[in-house]
């Protein structure tokens, strides 16, 4: 997999539902999700929904976590947490083809 480092950062948009999320992937050595200002743990307090939202992720094996950030709204936490797998599934893939 190519490094999502071939730029200042990747963005793309998610949506499910009545829930829209806006991603960016920055490239640097800075890591962590933040999701509305908010840490991720913070934001979807739950290991489901941290896990719904870091599954592109996992299914690229990428094990070193990119500085992530979302602005979402719209729709109930479920329906939040993957219209921000769909954003960074997106960015991944607007980043890499090869990742599709």
């Amino acid at each position: 997999m190519k490094s999502v480092l071939t730029g200042k950062y990747v963005e793309a948009v998610g949506r499910r539902k009545t829930s829209t999320a806006r991603v960016r992937i920055w490239g640097g050595t800075k890591t962590g999700t933040t999701v509305n200002d908010k840490d991720i743990a913070v934001y979807f307090p739950t290991a489901e929904m941290q896990a719904v939202v870091h599954a592109p992720f996992v299914a690229l094996e990428i094990t070193k976590l990119p500085a992530v950030t979302v602005k979402v709204n719209g729709g109930g936490m479920h329906s939040q947490a993957e219209a921000v797998r769909m954003g960074i599934a997106r960015a991944l893939e607007k980043d890499n083809k090869e990742d599709r």
